[in-house]
């Protein structure tokens, strides 16, 4: 059955996934447009602190980009479920968690095509620069970081997508009703309880949710092709 699951999924997102596709394989290369000189010529008077400053403007469209395939392949693979009343599902041989496993499994090799996009991409784009001395570009480690990011962000939101559209927006708006009203309780508090005045719940959630060693530092980590 992950076959048929296979095409039925890329049937649904083929252009759209073509379109992530070629971004993907772009986006280091523009990243990298003006850096450096071509190798084989001489180098021009561009230090590495220049270097980084420039390629930095581009590191937030790394994980957005990750992040908008992730999303479009999970909302993508529960479409036709959700046209039918999820008919197809109940009508196969197979109990409901072998169906979301294959299903599943389905979406994250479509998410191959992107990353391995992503990683020619970022080859060719180290590969089309002179780097000055201190520096050196990781193609391997930011196109591992931009597919494990593309994994996270599709299994969140493949979870979401499976139930009911009441479902996520449960879990939507208690997500944002915590951050809203944390905020708002903890000055509250802090009035009263000299805990509440020292550490701010929700900061601290959110730190440990983005930051190193949460779930979510993939997104926040280093995502530099050149560095030091």
């Amino acid at each position: 059955m992950y076959q048929p699951m296979l095409f039925l999924h890329w049937k649904q997102i083929r252009m759209v996934l073509g379109l992530f596709v070629v971004a993907a394989f772009a986006l280091p290369l523009i990243a990298v447009e003006g850096l450096g000189t071509p190798p084989g010529m001489d180098a021009v008077s561009l230090n590495a602190y220049r270097t980084l400053s420039a390629f930095q403007l581009w590191l937030p469209f790394f994980p957005a980009l990750a992040a908008a395939i992730g999303l479009t392949l999970a909302l993508s693979s529960w479409n036709w479920d959700h046209q039918q009343n999820h008919v197809y599902a109940l009508s196969l041989p197979l109990t409901r968690w072998e169906y979301t496993i294959q299903k599943m499994l389905a979406g994250v090799s479509l998410a191959l095509l992107p990353a391995i996009a992503f990683w020619l991409g970022a080859h060719v784009a180290a590969a089309s620069v002179s780097l000055p001395a201190g520096l050196h570009a990781y193609p391997n480690e930011l196109a591992a970081r931009f597919f494990f990011a593309t994994l996270l962000s599709y299994a969140m939101l493949f979870a979401m997508a499976a139930g009911t559209v009441r479902t996520t927006l449960w879990v939507s708006g208690v997500t944002f009703g915590f951050i809203f009203f944390g905020i708002i309780a903890n000055d509250v508090l802090a009035n009263y309880v000299d805990f509440f005045s020292r550490v701010n719940v929700v900061e601290e959630v959110y730190e440990w949710i983005i930051h190193a060693p949460g779930p979510f530092e993939v997104f926040t980590g280093n995502w530099s092709l050149i560095d030091v």
